[in-house]
């Protein structure tokens, strides 16, 4: 089969902002818990508490857009616990021990063999592994963990109870059958996600793949003096997919998006000079950006997102300027590391995976 059709996905995908994609909805019933968990924070004299409540609020938020057995809070709720867990782990560990490396890719092994269920498991696990490698900055004592998975689960629920209210506002009159045939989906995706673990199968080489190469991102984590050295294999994480043209796309986006999302919140921390409570606007705007336009361009999604991070880290008391520096070199280390995984030795992966694609293309046209 040609990769014309490849490159022309690449091409779509890189350049075009499909706006009928662009969705307000989920933003406004997720942006105002947000702003009240940083509200919280800064009233009570303690921005940071409310900076790591609003990050919890903010991903659990982002589930909704998801679905697991016909439910869009279960992957919520999901992604709630299993964030506050993973995060304790990381920060009880801390990404300079050995083992958080060996979790690291077995988190991420787990996450790319979730990728062949349908709904949103894989996002969920996603999201349990991206916490992980966040969380091994910030090493503290069991004591100090709790508190800080405390506040994400307490954003978590939160989020999770608003957006319940205002679906079940919006539900009434949805369909029966509709959920039957999700719930049918659910079922036949665990028989799926069995059949595919045998070694040959391209899942079970991708989850293998992507393994190696976060645990690589993470050694070199491991040895840098860089607490924000979690973003290269956060980045790695992020950008691979299972063929070469998917996480090349993935990567000029994600990379790209950072350039210009750093380069905006630096111009706007430069002339502003913002207060905490500018900077909690700040956060909450760029955060409904990042919601609304999640599916319309990764790169724009990116870009919002890099912004809402760096003014979220900068109410931590970091300046804008190292923020906005050190996401951007490390996200582009990151991205060097997700190509790794199309050198040489991952080579034949790649190959078996187009195989299967054209198999299954041959089915489908016969």
């Amino acid at each position: 089969m040609s990769s014309v059709p490849d490159r022309a996905g690449l091409l779509r995908e890189t350049l075009i902002f499909d706006w009928s994609q662009w969705n307000p909805e989920v933003a406004w019933r997720s942006a105002p818990t947000i702003l009240l968990a940083l509200g919280v924070g800064i009233a009570l004299g303690s921005p940071r508490a409310g900076l790591v409540a609003a990050a919890g609020a903010f991903t659990t938020g982002m589930g909704s857009l998801q679905t697991i057995r016909g439910s869009r809070l279960i992957p919520m709720l999901l992604a709630a616990v299993g964030m506050s867990v993973s995060t304790f782990g990381g920060m009880t560990l801390g990404h300079q021990s050995l083992w958080f490396v060996l979790v690291a890719g077995v988190w991420s092994a787990a996450y790319a063999l979730l990728t062949a269920m349908r709904g949103g498991t894989s996002w969920v696990a996603l999201q349990w592994t991206t916490w992980f490698l966040v969380a091994g900055a910030f090493r503290t004592t069991p004591g100090g963990a709790l508190a800080r998975c405390s506040l994400i689960l307490a954003g978590g629920l939160f989020q999770t109870l608003v957006t319940a209210v205002v679906l079940r506002l919006q539900s009434r009159g949805q369909p029966k059958d509709e959920m039957e045939t999700q719930e049918l989906a659910g079922v036949w995706s665990v028989r799926n996600l069995l059949s595919c673990m045998r070694m040959e199968t391209p899942v079970c080489l991708f989850s293998l793949r992507i393994a190696l190469v976060v645990m690589a991102a993470t050694e070199f984590y491991r040895h840098t003096n860089s607490l924000s050295g979690y973003w290269v294999p956060m980045t790695a994480l992020l950008v691979v997919r299972a063929d070469p043209i998917q996480t090349l796309t993935r990567g000029v986006m994600r990379v790209g998006g950072t350039a210009l999302g750093a380069w905006v919140a630096g111009l706007i921390a430069a002339y502003l000079h913002p207060s905490p409570v500018v900077l909690a606007a700040l956060i909450v705007f760029f955060a409904w950006w990042a919601f609304s336009v999640l599916q319309v361009n990764y790169a724009l999604f990116t870009l919002a997102l890099t912004a809402y991070i760096v003014f979220l880290l900068s109410l931590s008391g970091l300046p804008p300027a190292t923020v906005v520096h050190r996401r951007a070199a490390y996200t582009l280390l990151g991205g060097a590391f997700g190509l790794l995984a199309y050198f040489d030795v991952f080579r034949k992966t790649s190959f078996w995976i187009r195989a299967e694609r054209e198999e299954q293309e041959k089915k489908l046209a016969a």
